[in-house]
């Protein structure tokens, strides 16, 4: 009878500790931090009891940890409205143009190509030099005096004054600095053609008529 009633005890005991351990997400609770205070307090030594910093220490030390808990779980929610907010703003920009950093261009017959040049210092004898799919210059377009965000259209003409077949071309600024040939950074005008959300970290991709596909945060401007 004793051994049936240690066995039943031990199974019992047993049965708890597995599902306490089934339970145990390896978090560190409220109840569990209590537990562990209370334990330790019933067995300090009594001759050299812990002082009141020390337990005020552990609490808050506890309180900065779970407060870091809840703070990372804050941010979470806050990404994924940030994301959200986000892939509804792009999916509007569908069908529209926005200017992207970039050194091709996208010639269509509604609009010819579109860009901007950041003229980063002011020059005298701002060019572009536009060339086709293998790299030979089809036209080049002389602006003369410009300085900041320079905008400009070409119309698809080559400098024979033949029509240039659409499609995508590659240009090139440049301007004198210091009597140096000096090339400068350039943006394109292109149609949103889709958007793509990602996960994790990928963010949101927009994807770009005859250009591809460029991160969202890439887009400079709305037009």
């Amino acid at each position: 009878m004793a051994v049936d009633s240690v066995n039943d005890s031990t199974f019992a005991f047993l049965n708890t500790s597995q599902s306490t351990e089934t339970q145990n997400d390896g978090d560190l609770a409220t109840e569990d931090f209590l537990a562990l205070m209370t334990t330790q307090l019933q067995n300090q030594d009594p001759l050299e009891p812990m002082e009141n910093g020390d337990f005020l220490g552990q609490i808050a030390s506890f309180s900065t940890v779970s407060g870091i808990g809840d703070l990372n779980d804050s941010f979470a929610s806050f990404a994924q409205t940030m994301q959200s907010g986000q892939a509804l703003t792009a999916s509007a920009l569908v069908g529209h143009n926005v200017l992207v950093p970039s050194s091709l261009g996208n010639l269509t017959t509604e609009s010819g190509m579109q860009a901007q040049i950041d003229v980063s210092t002011p020059v005298t004898d701002l060019k572009v030099q536009i060339y086709n799919e293998i790299g030979v210059p089809v036209r080049t377009l002389e602006f003369g005096t410009a300085a900041g965000a320079t905008n400009f259209t070409w119309d698809g003409f080559n400098d024979a004054g033949e029509a240039m077949p659409v499609g995508v071309y590659q240009y090139r600024a440049s301007g004198t600095i210091n009597g140096e040939n000096t090339a400068f950074e350039t943006s394109t005008v292109a149609r949103v053609d889709s958007v793509l959300v990602g996960s994790g970290n990928d963010g949101l991709t927009v994807n770009l008529a005859g250009l591809g596909s460029v991160s969202f945060n890439e887009v400079k401007e709305i037009i």
